[in-house]
């Protein structure tokens, strides 16, 4: 596997582990300071940690993202074919999990109606959807911010803009964090993996088909009736048609409300930082990229080879499987300066945190513009807002990086 023998032994690499869950940054680095390439003998992959190694192999086109989610899926439908035959049916629709041409043919749909433009007229409707939730908060509280703020608001966001209706809004929450344990490859073996993994899926089917029926019927001003209409136009299969729904709804409401509320636990742990923020707006836009580098919403992507390659001191067979950490990537001093400091103000900033090459991801700039404005006007209206406890609870994953409550003291 590799033409230089590596010492594997003498550092923790259980991507796993609770020190790794709680701080990647640090788990990353020890991995590339041994080898930017470093082979797992734990989980039977190479980890992808510095910047150049990270960006050339999300360009490359011998690397395959459609072969990372085959076996998981061939096993899976083997394992529990009927309980998951619609959830499975979701991945055929969702364009990072395919290669080119089906990976084009899904994408460009998507692409030509998931516009900046889009984003931008949403920002009205974004200052008003945080407002509303702020009004709830109660000033003398302990408030959550994963619950009361970034999770809701981007389950509204991403139903507005796609038309989901009112009615149809609060089952998305717990939605995403059933169908997630797909995405982020939770246990399968865990007791209540297949039923509620199936669950998501066939209720995703229920909710939705009766909505594409409406809009096809009375097309309305929303991403929905743009896909439908474009989709026809590429010939995608309903089943492509409902996959590309979910991962809108998926990637636009759980991401983005990572970032949300990993942001708000960087500035407040930043003081001198969350202070320039508040008071010199002019720094918002470069703000939220450095807050995408410092702590975003994934750790790894998942890619295998599909030709023997070389990369850095290892020829890396054909089939193998790579996990490309864009943590790692993101904290390589090779790059960026004093990479473990949030400088609001970097410049250049070259984060992977959104990809790169094909599968840069569509929904980036209603990721940005939803950060900015909602921390924008949460710091403006709670200046003295503050964490209530410095020691946060993650979840355990391997692909995102998403904290389970961050509870803050308003006054």
């Amino acid at each position: 596997m590799s033409t230089s023998a590596k010492p594997t032994s003498a550092v923790n690499d259980d991507v796993l582990s609770p020190a790794a869950i709680a701080d990647p940054q640090s788990f990353f680095r020890d991995l590339r300071d041994i080898d930017p390439v470093y082979f797992s003998q734990r989980h039977g992959v190479y980890i992808l940690t510095g910047h150049a190694e990270v960006h050339a192999a999300f360009r490359d086109k011998h690397m395959s993202s459609a072969r990372a989610m085959q076996s998981f899926r061939g096993k899976l439908a083997e394992k529990y074919q009927r309980l998951l035959k619609n959830a499975l049916q979701l991945l055929d629709g969702w364009m990072l999990l395919n290669d080119p041409p089906d990976h084009t043919r899904l994408r460009d749909p998507v692409r030509k109606t998931f516009t900046p433009a889009v984003a931008n007229k949403l920002i009205p409707k974004i200052a008003a959807r945080v407002d509303r939730l702020m009004d709830e908060f109660e000033s003398d509280y302990l408030v959550d911010i994963v619950s009361k703020l970034s999770h809701p608001l981007t389950a509204l966001v991403i139903c507005d803009l796609l038309g989901v209706e009112e009615q149809d809004q609060n089952f998305l929450r717990s939605w995403t964090q059933d169908f997630g344990k797909l995405i982020y490859g939770a246990s399968s073996n865990e007791s209540d993996y297949a039923a509620a993994v199936g669950s998501a899926g066939d209720i995703f089917y229920e909710r939705m088909r009766p909505l594409l029926e409406k809009r096809r019927a009375d097309p309305q001003d929303d991403l929905i009736s743009a896909l439908l209409k474009a989709s026809a136009e590429a010939q995608w299969t309903e089943a492509e048609l409902l996959g590309a729904c979910s991962m809108l709804l998926f990637a636009g409401h759980d991401t983005t409300a990572a970032l949300i509320a990993s942001s708000v636990r960087a500035l407040c742990l930043f003081p001198q930082q969350r202070e320039q923020f508040e008071y010199d707006e002019t720094i918002h836009a470069s703000a939220v990229e450095e807050l995408l580098r410092y702590d975003g919403p994934s750790k790894t992507f998942v890619r295998v080879n599909n030709e023997t390659m070389q990369i850095g001191d290892h020829e890396i067979e054909e089939g193998s499987t790579l996990w490309l950490a864009i943590t790692g990537a993101n904290h390589d001093p090779a790059v960026f300066n004093e990479p473990a400091v949030l400088n609001l103000e970097r410049d250049p900033n070259p984060h992977v945190s959104f990809g790169g090459g094909i599968h840069f991801c569509v929904g980036a700039s209603l990721a940005r513009v939803e950060a900015r404005v909602a921390l924008q006007r949460l710091f403006a209206r709670y200046p003295k807002l503050r964490l209530h406890d410095t020691q946060h609870q993650w979840h355990q994953a391997i692909v995102d990086r998403s904290l389970t409550t961050l509870p803050v003291a308003l006054v």
